[in-house]
């Protein structure tokens, strides 16, 4: 068992050491396509030194930015700089001539032209430059990484005296020997002491091959190539028609290119062609595109929640819906199951007024127990399309299933609940689309005595934003493009939204303050967001610091002790609307008489009178509709005058903010209303 054990750390201390160990992917540069042949240099963290020709093998000049892709890997860098290396003012270039100056060069009469050829170079090399000539020397050996070679290097900043010294090693100091790997060798040692990531340019003329030197070739491509940027040239000169294998191959390793010269005559335009190549380079400055970066604002930058006393007046939607071709009560309405769980039903304990409908059967059950003189009908109704054309037998049925859980349920008499049933209702929902079907499946509960149907009241403590949400406004950079976002906000352990997605973000998102989220933000005091980023070449943000929005929350206590008094806000909906209709229903008198005797007894109230629809109809249309919806119930209170008339607003909303869910039709029906509410200060 210790040797498995000990065999599974081996293995995963040594795929830890590839992954660790690992190089990174090369790079990969691409040029205009008349580019056939490209060479570059690493000569910095974010510099190259590149160089281009065409089929003939002429440098292609006059590049910039555009022409120019490099990438690693998956990676692609933006090219910041393009500029020819001949007007560079940064980066000198290195160069070793490693020329034989054996006495054949007389006898081929090649000193002359050679000495001429040269020109070229020396013409060319600016003070940033560094140029070494190696000759071979049979008189004097040098040491070279532990050999000692006959070779002698020229080196010096003084073109006029290298040319100088050039000149007498050519003519009175040649060679009797030829000493080729043992100079190379020699160049290379110069070349090794430059810095490492600069450029190394190497060229070798040689007219024979090597006869004397204590160097092999083997040797010398072997220490070329632990040369970095090292780029190697050579000039076959030698007699034979045929070109050097050894030259070919030192040329051909190190991105170089050889040249054959027949005679003096062509050395000349060999090495005008060499300094072209050298100085129509370019260097090319980049830098890898940013990985993506981004921050998370918030609008407003802090949000107050208060809680207030709401004193809530919410309207009894008498009608029970049901599904299409069904007769039993729906799940959606709170149903007992016995009597005895009946007793603890309160509706002054109940909140929201799609609370206070679910509780219709209670509701109107507790209200029928205490008043035992009072009655009501069950008007059982059909949308009189489809399977349910003419089917009073199902109107019927759903009004009996009413009369059953308040006869069973609540223990009401079957003699105070009257059954009826019709084909569509009183005053139907239009039954040209589904909505409408599907509101005129109802049972109407009917009743003479107003106190059944009264308004449902409620007074409880809530929590109340400074505004109604929140805006998230993204700032997301990302070079390489977007691949996903996504954007969390949360209050202590809760998410309270996100928002992602697969291009760039919009300017901004909102998100609804529900209730249940103001509870959580006012015990937490903060709401924060994260952003998370990852771009098309796998690079990736997280916010590293949450974006943070402050949450003042003021307790009615806190409210009280400064002694500015707590905020009470009594709302009222006025007992609902037909559909298409600003008729004011009488039984809507008694609500109506209420607000003015509250309006008296608060005459410094705020006050406003919303009017809103459901979302069936054209949009213009609804927004009429709520306004004349408003305007019928403030025509209700008489003549508005003095601070009553500054504290108003009147207005209407049609379907937009809607009051409940439009997508069911206890949620349309209780859309078709006017509320009013109050606000004050209680001292």
């Amino acid at each position: 068992m210790k040797t498995i054990f000990y065999a599974c750390i081996g293995i995963l201390v040594l795929a830890f050491q590839q992954a660790w160990c690992a190089e990174p992917e090369p790079l990969t540069v691409q040029g205009p396509a008349m580019a056939e042949h490209l060479t570059f240099q690493q000569m910095e963290e974010g510099k190259l030194l590149v160089s281009m020709a065409d089929k003939q093998g002429n440098p292609v000049m006059g590049l910039g930015i555009d022409d120019f892709q490099i990438r690693q890997g998956i990676k692609s860098a933006k090219v910041t700089q393009v500029e020819p290396l001949a007007i560079n003012k940064d980066i000198g270039l290195n160069i070793v001539l490693v020329v034989d100056n054996s006495a054949s060069m007389r006898t081929r009469k090649a000193i002359d032209p050679l000495l001429e050829a040269l020109e070229a170079i020396y013409e060319m090399i600016r003070p940033i430059d560094n140029l070494a000539v190696v000759v071979y020397d049979d008189k004097h050996t040098m040491a070279v990484e532990g050999r000692d070679v006959h070779a002698r290097v020229l080196q010096t900043h003084d073109i006029g005296q290298l040319r100088a010294q050039v000149k007498e090693r050519m003519t009175h100091g040649l060679s009797s020997g030829t000493y080729l790997y043992d100079a190379m060798l020699a160049g290379l040692g110069v070349a090794r002491q430059w810095p490492e990531k600069s450029n190394k340019f190497m060229v070798v003329l040689t007219d024979g091959e090597d006869i004397n030197s204590a160097v092999k070739p083997e040797q010398v491509l072997a220490e070329a190539d632990r040369i970095p940027n090292l780029w190697s040239y050579s000039v076959d000169y030698m007699p034979a028609k045929t070109m050097d294998e050894f030259l070919k191959t030192f040329a051909q390793d190190h991105s170089g290119h050889i040249w054959k010269a027949g005679s003096g005559a062509e050395l000349t335009p060999i090495f005008k062609e060499f300094s072209s190549t050298l100085l129509h380079r370019y260097v090319v400055s980049y830098r890898f595109l940013n990985p993506p970066t981004g921050e998370i604002r918030f609008e407003p930058a802090t949000i107050t929640i208060e809680e207030i006393t709401t004193i809530d007046s919410a309207p009894l939607l008498n009608y029970v819906f049901y599904d299409t071709g069904r007769s039993e009560l729906s799940d959606r309405y709170h149903q007992f199951q016995n009597q005895t769980e009946t007793q603890q039903f309160s509706e002054t304990a109940l909140t929201s007024a799609m609370e206070k409908y679910t509780h219709i059967l209670d509701i109107i059950g507790q209200r029928l127990r205490k008043y035992p003189d009072a009655a009501i009908r069950l008007v059982g109704c059909n949308s009189n399309t489809g399977k349910e054309a003419g089917r009073t037998d199902l109107s019927r049925s759903r009004a009996e299933s009413v009369k059953a859980y308040l006869r069973y349920i609540w223990g009401i008499a079957p003699e105070r609940m009257a059954v009826e049933a019709r084909n569509l209702p009183e005053a139907p929902s239009t039954n040209r689309i589904p909505e409408g079907q599907s509101e005129n499946q109802r049972v109407e509960i009917l009743s003479d005595d107003a106190r059944l149907l009264d308004t449902v009241m409620s007074q409880y403590v809530e929590k109340v934003s400074s505004v109604p949400s929140i805006r998230v406004v993204p700032n997301v950079s990302a070079e390489a493009g977007i691949r996903n976002w996504k954007i969390t906000l949360t209050t202590g352990d809760q998410v309270l939204g996100e928002f992602h997605g697969e291009t760039d973000p919009e300017t901004g998102y909102v998100l609804p303050l529900e209730k249940d989220a103001l509870d959580i933000m006012a015990a937490t005091g903060v709401v924060e967001a994260s952003l998370q980023i990852s771009d098309m070449e796998a690079g990736t943000f997280n916010q590293p610091q949450v974006s943070r929005l402050p949450v003042h929350f003021m307790r009615r206590q806190e409210q009280m002790t400064q002694q500015t008094g707590y905020k009470v806000r009594e709302k009222y909906a006025l007992i609902l609307f037909d559909y298409d209709s600003t008729a004011i229903k009488s039984r809507n008198q008694v609500i109506v008489d209420r607000i003015i005797d509250r309006i008296h007894a608060v005459p410094d109230a705020q006050m406003e009178i919303v009017g809103h629809t459901d979302n069936i109809g054209k949009e213009p249309y609804n927004l009429q509709l709520s306004q004349n919806r408003a305007e019928a119930v403030k025509a209700q209170f008489g003549q508005v005058d003095g601070a009553l008339a500054a504290n108003l607003n009147v207005g209407g909303v049609g379907p937009h903010d809607p009051l409940y869910d439009n997508g069911r039709p206890e949620g349309r029906a209780l859309n078709r209303t006017v509320t009013i509410a109050l606000e004050y200060a209680k001292k």
